[in-house]
């Protein structure tokens, strides 16, 4: 970092122009937390500047957005961003009087090299002082007309720095939630992913419900989720239920003693998947568990002993996160586990209810959860806990845990290694072995391979295939 920025000055000293570091980066020194973005302000000659500076960084350089004058200058050695954007108004001050929150309102003058001298940091909104007491304060009462997203950034920051909001922010993000409405779905579902990274997760989309009123704003079906639920296994609505459920899966997938060491290794590896830009499966993960019973006020209905049941609410509710996952532009993978997170959902609950965890149960849920099976269970635990837990605060829960161990550890030492067997037998091969053609002959002839192996017919070798599909002939 010195070195960067001992570079950056010895460049622009013979140019007439003003550089601050400003904003996250001189909050994150003053935490001690990784700096992994540096923003600057440029007061004139921005491009000019930039351009020599990427050159004396042996990097090159690229418009983020050229109409507002802001660039990126990314360090690959250090795998660091440094932006850089127009000053706006004549003064320093001045420019930051304009930005969202006082813990990012601060500038250091570049040319007093790093690491950062506190005493020299400019902070006309006593940002410090907010970071000291833990506090998330606009600059000014405006902030929310300025940019609306700054509603979702707020909680965000909360999340993300564990602080409380002042109480003045607060009424402005109450008075000013329904603005959210005018901003583009990329940015929100940005800043809801980044709420979802952190391990409280619950808390924050609970505080964004409840004190703010913001998530039927973004999602209008928990309007009708808080209108739903409740029937002989739920004593409170759908939506309560939901945030009590996304609870219990943080509870437990960021706990390091609660499932067995080698489940809790496989946990770890599965939800790290990064599924889009810097997106993981953990975070789609949890809006799974947090929509999981989104379906239920479609498909209430009452059987003729006046008793309420949401049969199908599964099948209505992924129709309903897929319709979310399009209008929010997630990618297609992320569209398509979202979808099956809701779609089958009911599995663990189904298979305790029958106590059915037989070879042949368990291989027809694998076919249907595939790769998503791990995180099913998951949201499939802390669904029927969530539930349980209310009717009988009494009731034990382990039970439950053993169950859904059992049927991970089928999925990790019997199924999963069948899942995919391309390494092992090709489609071609298939083919070549029993001289047939291109088509589903081929499909169900490798299923039947996966079963011969997953019910240990046959070894999960090529020569031991190649014997049974003799057999067969």
């Amino acid at each position: 970092m010195r070195d960067h920025i001992a570079s950056i000055i010895k460049t622009i000293n013979n140019t007439e122009t003003d550089l601050y570091i400003v904003g996250g980066a001189i909050r994150d020194f003053l935490l001690n937390r990784p700096i992994e973005d540096i923003d600057f302000v440029i007061k004139n000659n921005i491009k000019e500047v930039v351009e020599n500076i990427a050159h004396s960084l042996k990097s090159s350089y690229f418009a983020l957005d050229e109409k507002r004058n802001t660039y990126r200058i990314h360090l690959r050695d250090s795998n660091l961003n440094l932006d850089f954007s127009q000053m706006r108004g004549s003064t320093i001050e001045e420019d930051l009087s304009m930005r969202d929150f006082t813990i990012n309102a601060m500038a250091y003058p570049i040319n007093l090299g790093w690491p950062i001298e506190i005493d020299k940091i400019i902070d006309p909104s006593n940002g410090k002082g907010d970071l000291r007491s833990k506090t998330i304060r606009f600059v000014r009462d405006s902030a929310i007309q300025d940019d609306p997203i700054r509603i979702m950034r707020a909680v965000r920051f909360m999340s993300q720095l564990e602080y409380e909001v002042d109480g003045q922010t607060l009424k402005e993000l109450k008075k000013n939630g329904h603005l959210i409405t005018s901003v583009v779905k990329e940015r929100i579902i940005k800043e809801l992913f980044l709420i979802l990274a952190e391990k409280r997760s619950f808390f924050y989309l609970n505080f964004m419900d409840k004190h703010i009123q913001l998530l039927d704003k973004i999602f209008p079906d928990v309007i009708e989720m808080k209108c739903v639920g409740e029937c002989k296994y739920h004593v409170v609505d759908s939506w309560t239920h939901s945030i009590y459920t996304l609870k219990m899966l943080e509870t437990y997938i960021y706990a390091s003693s609660f499932f067995e060491e080698h489940i809790k290794k496989a946990y770890d590896e599965h939800t790290s998947e990064i599924l889009a830009g810097n997106r993981t499966r953990l975070q789609l993960l949890k809006l799974g568990a947090l929509f999981h019973d989104i379906g239920k006020p479609s498909a209430r209905f009452e059987d003729p002993d006046g008793r309420v049941r949401f049969r199908g609410h599964e099948v209505t509710g992924a129709e309903i996160v897929k319709k979310y996952a399009e209008e929010y532009m997630l990618s297609n993978k992320e569209k398509s586990i979202l979808y099956r997170y809701v779609l089958s959902h009911m599995w663990p609950l189904e298979l305790y209810k029958k106590n059915d965890v037989s070879g042949k149960t368990l291989y027809k849920m694998f076919m249907e959860t595939g790769p998503e099976t791990l995180d099913i269970l998951l949201i499939g635990l802390a669904d029927i806990v969530a539930t349980r837990r209310l009717l009988d605060p009494e009731e034990e829960m382990g039970v439950f845990k053993v169950h859904i161990e059992y049927i991970a550890n089928n999925y990790l030492t019997r199924y999963k290694e069948v899942e995919n067997i391309s390494n092992i037998f090709s489609g071609n091969e298939i083919m070549e072995t029993l001289n047939i053609p291109e088509g589903k002959e081929v499909g169900e002839v490798l299923e039947k391979i996966k079963m011969a192996i997953y019910f240990a017919e046959i070894p999960a070798t090529k020569a031991g295939i190649i014997k049974f599909l003799k057999s067969e002939k």
